[in-house]
């Protein structure tokens, strides 16, 4: 789908020469007599690179139809890892390199997104959140310390975390995906 410069927003996803280009900012300059140009702050939704894009006003640029879609993690066998859409029941199988940044936080039945382009997934979105259980740490010892005491923790699906004091083996913790804390 075509699309205008200046209907660029935030979060639009450009296909750029094959590469899909997420903007994460935008720069409009408009020099005395010349025209404006526009300078797009955006990331490779693919291989996670930056890149800035500048186009004159009026250029005509080609918008990827990325669809965002509800799915579940059902299982993985081997270094194959199974979703299905919750809407069509779609089951999609992919490969371990493909998703390696997700693999550790992923556990069965875990509702996500999926990222489809051309009818090939190009994304897992975890949700913000994700509850695990602590498989097992160590005790906590209290002292003295001017913020909240921190332990390392082992999760039921191997990943390991900080964890406060207070949470012992088989406690449920919620996990921030953005930032690997406990939330």
């Amino acid at each position: 789908m075509k699309i205008d410069t200046a209907n660029v927003k935030r979060g639009t996803i450009l296909n750029v020469d094959g590469k899909l280009m997420k903007v994460l900012d935008i720069s409009h300059t408009h020099t005395g007599r010349g025209s404006a140009t526009y300078t797009f702050k955006s990331k490779n939704i693919v291989d996670w690179g930056n890149l800035n894009l500048t186009y004159k006003s009026w250029t005509t640029l080609e918008q990827a139809d990325v669809a965002t879609q509800n799915a579940v993690f059902l299982y993985a066998a081997g270094d194959s890892y199974t979703f299905m859409l919750n809407d069509t029941s779609e089951m999609y199988e992919l490969d371990g390199d493909d998703i390696s940044d997700v693999l550790p936080y992923l556990k069965e039945n875990l509702d996500c997104f999926l990222m489809i382009y051309n009818e090939n997934v190009i994304w897992v979105i975890l949700p913000t959140t994700i509850e695990y259980t602590i498989a097992e740490t160590v005790p906590g010892v209290k002292g003295d310390r001017a913020s909240a005491g921190r332990k390392p923790a082992t999760l039921d699906n191997g990943l390991e975390i900080q964890v406060p004091l207070h949470l012992e083996a088989w406690a449920t913790v919620r996990v921030n995906t953005l930032t690997w804390e406990t939330a």
